[in-house]
């Protein structure tokens, strides 16, 4: 009965060691994590927008340096890598889900940038707090006038062993959803 108890345990060991081995290594690839975006939002939307750059200007506070353009700040050890810029990934996010909720997305007319104040993932401990802010901002193209400003900033705790990619995306859709829910947005692209 002793070499089974003993045997389990070990075999449990052994699992989780290669689990945080795989984990650990796709947060260490030197290529970044693919991850693909696909637009999920309920919601509908009319107006017209033309999606320009996104930057990503997140401090880390232990350096009070810039962010590397592709890491997504986080606690834990090793880092989250993307395999393309954030500001790139999030550009393209916003483009998909606006599109797919009903906005029209044209090169003229009026420009919708972002600046990604804040994307951090605080995953010590036994759930993880997420933190994303970005301020959009919708300027008339021909005259530059600033039509909206607004940051949205979003604040999540959730489970450590679910999905973290899928939170990550869901964030990012919940701050277009803010987005779509304001009525000064709204005026600005219509």
């Amino acid at each position: 009965m002793k070499v089974f108890q003993y045997s389990s345990r070990r075999a449990v060991a052994v699992l989780f060691t290669a689990l945080v081995t795989l984990a650990l290594g796709g947060c260490a690839s030197p290529t970044g994590i693919t991850i693909d975006y696909s637009p999920s939002s309920t919601k509908t939307a009319q107006g017209s927008v033309n999606v320009g750059d996104f930057k990503y200007s997140a401090v880390d506070p232990k350096t009070s340096k810039p962010m590397p353009q592709d890491v997504i700040r986080n606690t834990a050890m090793g880092e989250i890598k993307l395999d393309r810029e954030v500001a790139k990934f999030v550009r393209d996010a916003v483009f998909t889900e606006l599109r797919f909720v009903g906005v029209k997305v044209i090169p003229d007319g009026k420009l919708l940038t972002g600046d990604i104040e804040e994307f951090f993932i605080d995953d010590l401990g036994y759930s993880i707090d997420w933190t994303y802010r970005v301020k959009y901002t919708v300027q008339d193209k021909a005259s530059g006038k600033v039509l909206y400003a607004g940051v949205k900033n979003i604040q999540r705790k959730t489970n450590k062993f679910g999905n973290p990619l899928g939170v990550l995306k869901e964030n990012i859709k919940m701050s277009i959803e803010a987005l779509l829910d304001d009525p000064e947005f709204v005026k600005a692209i219509n």
